[in-house]
């Protein structure tokens, strides 16, 4: 049935009434209450099944919730989900229901439901309850089901809660198995105290503590099976982190080498730590990082906080209602409200709690697993981003983070929308989520040759199947296995290594929302590259501008425009960064497969020191000629008993041969895969470089432009002294003459029958003249004047004068707005103009460069012919002029036109190919 045929409220895009996998989506989702008894009893007896155990395993996640005893994330979702309901239905007059139980849920007895599908029982608050780790068997080289387990291969699981138990009818790596078959057990996160539980389970020993590895290591005490595989060299003296350190420093140092828990020579054990790269929404991310911080926010430090806490948990225990939420009046209205806003808001609220709601419960999990193994002895390892692995001294790399190119290139462009319109844009934007590249760790034990456990966590809240998860990706590889490809847990190993190392480089993976690393850091590269370009091509036309403008008008004129976008270093400073940034991550990828190749080169020298000696061909024994007739009677009777041993013989010597050739196959393909990053990283410290040239082809001519302005400085300062001697030769030229007139043309007594006499002049000119002298001179050469307490009172007092009157006058005449708009106004049009200039210069720069490639490509050439209009009416040669007319407006690509003459006269056509204009066009736009 297609989508078509379901109602717009149909949550699924896709057919889902017959597929058993989405058939509880679409009863619990799309379907009305009134209509699914109906479906319900149309199903056949698997589907409901589904839905009932899907309605229990609800049922109980909510009844945990509502009666945890620690308060948590989805719990309080869940509170503000009823009363978003309860308010939503008395705002539109409904009945509030609080659950309505499906269809046949208590009718159908477990006699009716398929063997495959097992009730689903209610458990306890623990989390390893609610944690699926998957196992997978493999008998005599074909997959098999493991017994006692749902499911079928290979989504066949057991909870960590069964894996940790002592029961062996519970726990499946307690149950005997035969020495043909290979089991493979999957942890879902790097827990430590996971493995070494699982570890102890598998060897039927109890679980050692730290003390007794350290003490057992150091005095020579006997040790157990699981203390020798769990002994500190090999397992906790691998971490790289102490009781300081940032929670993301956390990780394993990367490791691979046998370990032989019995007293065979040859160690057939195999212990291996490997980083690799995956990924993580953005979302993700931030809430795992907030629950991080709860959780060491919950560490109690001292007693006084251990109390404190004990008093709330048990202060919530004993308040917390697990019926229904309290809901405040004012929330919810007891009549119907007919007011359609108010309705709407309501549904809102309803749709946005339920989405919260939604998001909380997919991560309520995660959340308690961190709660609790966060800081245990030993601790659980946090997934880790591209930075966290690198700076893990840092203690907060969110920024860092959100400047990924992987982030960059999938979150959602910045674009002008008024909002008025539906804008395709912005709806195709809602769908991209912005997503980030992450550091997990692999680790892996062989154990017994018969038996593989991995451990490696999965994405935030990913509690259903993941299409990009590593053991998802897996379990699909395991459907395609050829009967007998794996034959030993070597060949398991091998396989769950190359499937960690090619994340981001397997080309066949379908999978939309896992990002292409490689594509997206070469879509960064290639614009980085282009930006460069351009901005090359932008310096070469501004440095061409400035040095004609200094030609022209030494004395100023728009040079400063041109040597402003010179001197500003802040485009090609930016890329520079961008590309910094490019080449730091290609290398942090690159550490991570330099990591990869030492782990992976010493797995396959265990692996060929194993498999080596059975790939080998043993001799064959012959008769001797002295042997006697008794001997070649039995070796004809056990010929045929030996034929089926060497058929065994023979069978094993090629499947050694393969796991050696599928060892040696992966290092050849982790090769390929570096060569990859090696490639971009030689892109990008290209461009880096180039960008450094700019910069210092910048620095260079900043220097260029210093000394033209040295020069021009020199040469107003010349001007300067020239006409300060010239008034200084006319003011000793005058001044005698103008001292001695206004002497002689005293009023005094002695020459112009004044009323004072000489002496009484001269005893009053020369104090005053003295005094006005000597102020001036303090007032010229003295700073410490203006620190005088009554000449600042003077000057500040008329300032605040001046400044007073001239805002009032300014403000109440109209002139402060008239003269703000007229400043916008001329900045404005000096901007518009210096843009219209710049462009134009820039035009006039290209097509003179145009023409001089062309001639230097001999595309252009000199005609004699007088005035003579060639092909196209694109060139043109004046009379007597050698330099050809040229206009790029006139004819377009390919146009034809002659530019060459023969010495018969005759014209000789070519075509003449399109010149690059568009880098020239782009600096413009940079500019």
């Amino acid at each position: 049935m297609s989508r078509q045929q379901y109602p717009s409220t149909c949550l699924s895009d896709k057919p889902h009434d017959l597929r058993v996998s989405d058939v509880t989506t679409h009863f619990n989702g799309c379907l009305r209450v009134s209509k699914r008894r109906k479906f319900f009893e149309s199903l056949p007896l698997e589907s409901q099944s589904r839905i009932i155990r899907d309605s229990e395993r609800i049922a109980e996640l909510r009844l945990r919730l509502e009666t945890s005893e620690f308060d948590s994330t989805a719990a309080a979702r869940l509170r503000d989900f009823k009363l978003a309901m309860a308010n939503w239905c008395a705002t539109t007059g409904r009945p509030h229901v609080s659950h309505v139980p499906a269809p046949g849920y208590d009718s159908m007895p477990d006699s009716r439901r398929p063997s495959g599908l097992p009730s689903y029982s209610p458990s306890s608050h623990d989390v390893n309850e609610h944690i699926k780790a998957p196992v997978v068997y493999f008998k005599d080289g074909i997959p098999t089901d493991a017994p006692g387990l749902p499911n079928h291969f290979p989504t066949q699981h057991a909870t960590m809660a069964d894996l940790l138990s002592q029961d062996p009818s519970r726990n499946p790596i307690l149950q005997p198995s035969s020495a043909d078959t290979i089991r493979y057990f999957h942890l879902p996160a790097n827990n430590m105290i996971w493995v070494e539980e699982v570890i102890a389970r598998y060897y039927g020993e109890t679980r050692p503590s730290s003390d007794d590895l350290y003490l057992k290591s150091h005095l020579r005490r006997s040790r157990t099976q699981t203390e020798t595989l769990l002994r500190p060299e090999f397992w906790q003296g691998q971490q790289c982190f102490d009781a300081k350190s940032e929670v993301h420093a956390r990780h394993m140092r990367p490791f691979c080498a046998p370990v032989s828990v019995s007293s065979c020579e040859t160690p057939k054990n195999l212990v291996l730590f490997m980083p690799y790269l995956h990924w993580e929404t953005d979302r993700g991310r931030v809430k795992s990082a907030e629950i991080i911080k709860e959780a060491d926010r919950a560490l109690p430090r001292t007693i006084t906080e251990v109390v404190s806490q004990a008093q709330n948990q048990l202060h919530h225990t004993t308040t917390q209602d697990t019926t229904s939420p309290v809901l405040p009046t004012e929330c919810v209205p007891q009549v119907y409200t007919p007011d359609r806003a108010s309705r709407r808001a309501a549904l809102g609220a309803l749709l946005r709690s339920a989405a919260s709601l939604a998001d909380a419960m997919s991560a309520h999990v995660e959340e308690q697993l961190m709660i609790r193994y966060l800081h245990a002895e030993p601790p659980l390892h946090p997934r880790r981003t591209l930075d966290q692995s690198y700076y893990g001294a840092l203690k907060s790399t969110r920024a860092r983070d959100r400047d990924q190119v992987v982030y960059r290139g999938t979150m959602p462009a910045a674009h002008e929308c008024d909002g008025t319109e539906v804008c395709p844009t912005c709806k195709e934007d809602i769908r991209k989520v912005p997503r980030l590249v992450m550091v997990d760790q692999l680790w892996l034990w062989v154990l017994d040759e018969r038996t593989v456990i991995s451990c490696f966590p999965r994405r935030f809240g990913k509690n259903r199947p993941d299409p990009s998860a590593i053991h998802k990706t897996l379990r699909q590889r395991f459907r395609q296995i050829r009967p007998g490809e794996i034959s030993s847990a070597y060949d398991l190993t091998l396989l769950i290594v190359d499937e960690c190392s090619r994340v981001f480089f397997d080309r066949a993976r379908t999978d939309d929302r896992t990002p292409n690393l490689v594509e997206l850091f070469a879509g960064a590269i290639r614009d980085l590259t282009y930006k460069q370009t351009a901005a090359f091509d932008q310096f070469l036309i501004y440095t061409h501008l400035a040095s004609g403008d200094y030609k022209r008008d030494q004395g100023g004129g728009d040079s400063n425009s041109n040597q402003n976008t010179l001197l500003n270093i802040n485009p090609e400073g930016n890329l520079l960064k961008e590309v910094k940034d490019i080449v730091d991550e290609i290398a942090i990828m690159m550490r991570i497969k330099e990591q990869q190749q030492a782990v992976m080169e010493s797995l396959v020298k265990h692996i060929r020191r194993v498999m080596m000696p059975l790939a080998k061909t043993p001799k064959k024994k012959t008769m001797s000629q002295d042997s006697s007739a008794w001997d070649v009677l039995l070796g004809a009777e056990s010929e045929s008993e030996t034929q089926h041993a060497d058929e065994t013989s023979a069978r094993e010597r090629e499947s050694a041969k393969r796991t050696i050739g599928r060892a040696d196959q992966l290092l050849v393909d982790l090769e390929e895969r570096m060569g990859e990053l090696r490639a971009l990283s030689r892109i990008a410290q290209g461009t880096s470089s180039a960008l450094k040239d700019i910069l210092t082809l910048k620095q260079q001519q900043a220097g260029v432009i210093e000394a033209r302005e040295a020069v021009k400085q020199a040469h107003l300062t010349l001007k300067q002294g020239q006409s300060i001697m010239i008034f200084t030769i006319v003011t000793i030229i005058f001044l005698p003459l103008s001292f001695c007139v206004g002497f002689f043309g005293m009023n005094n007594i002695e020459f112009n029958d004044g009323t004072l006499p000489i002496a009484t002049e001269l005893q009053i000119m020369f104090p005053v003249s003295a005094g006005i002298i000597i102020i001036a001179l303090v007032l010229g050469f003295s700073h410490s004047v203006r620190s005088n307490s009554l000449v600042e009172l003077i000057h500040s007092a008329a300032s605040f004068a001046w400044n007073t009157a001239l805002t009032w006058i300014s403000v109440k005449t109209g002139m402060y707005m008239a003269g703000r708009d007229m400043s916008r106004r001329a900045r404005r049009l000096k901007e518009k103009e210096g843009k219209i200039t710049g462009g134009m210069k820039a035009e006039v720069m290209r097509k003179e460069k145009n023409m001089e490639r062309m001639r230097a490509a001999g595309h252009l050439a000199v005609k004699t012919d007088e005035g003579r209009r060639m092909d196209g009416g694109s060139l043109a040669v004046a009379s007597g002029r050698n330099t050809p007319m040229f206009s790029p407006y006139s004819a377009g690509p390919g146009s034809p036109f002659v530019g060459h003459a023969n010495g018969r006269g005759q014209d000789k056509g070519m075509r003449v190919s399109e010149v690059d204009v568009e880098l020239g066009e782009r600096g413009r736009r940079i500019a």
